[in-house]
């Protein structure tokens, strides 16, 4: 089962990936760990033993603190130093565990220098890297072209029918941002 939250608070998603039935659920990205979140979980009979961090800025992982309170999660992330909680560093190449659930993690430096990617049967959780119709922000002109580099030598070279499922904003798929997203037309 697969489901999506969207956080008022800094507007971003995060996603929920459990079993058919009750049992242990994986959650890319905490957001803002609040009641609505909480009820998805609950509702649907899962317990988030892994978490996934595409990166660690503010509206990724605020809520980190409260879900730990709650379940007895293990954290992945690339950088393991900023966050105030046991973080198991994950490198591309070497899948994170999580129970029954496999992720393919995808290196992308740029927006940030922690921003991984992770895929997972035709699935792409992209974070802050890409999403519909745009790409991260990048303070200056050396992260964009590491940005767009990172795009284009990992998200790119992926099957069109992946979908995208990005930290802020609606899901897209990646046919269509090759196709139309202004930030990657240069990069074809």
């Amino acid at each position: 089962r697969f489901f999506s939250y969207f956080s008022v608070q800094h507007f971003s998603n995060c996603y929920l990936i459990g079993p058919d039935g009750p049992g242990d659920g994986v959650l890319v990205d905490v957001g803002v760990f609040d009641e609505g979140l909480l009820r998805l979980v609950e509702d649907n009979d899962l317990y988030i033993r892994w978490v996934l961090i595409t990166h660690v800025h503010h509206g990724h992982v605020q809520g980190l603190q409260t879900l730990l309170k709650i379940y007895d999660a293990e954290i992945f992330g690339f950088d393991v130093e900023s966050l105030d909680a046991p973080v198991n560093r994950i490198i591309e190449g070497t899948p994170p565990r999580c129970g029954p659930f496999t992720f393919r993690v995808l290196e992308t430096p740029g927006h940030s220098n922690d921003s991984v990617c992770f895929l997972m049967d035709g699935i792409l959780f992209t974070g802050d890297t890409l999403s519909a119709g745009s790409v991260g922000r990048t303070s200056t002109g050396y992260q964009r072209a590491l940005l767009l580099s990172s795009i284009r030598r990992k998200i790119l070279t992926l099957e069109e029918d992946v979908l995208i499922f990005p930290g802020h904003g609606p899901p897209t798929r990646l046919a269509v941002e090759r196709r139309f997203n202004p930030y990657l037309a240069e990069n074809l």
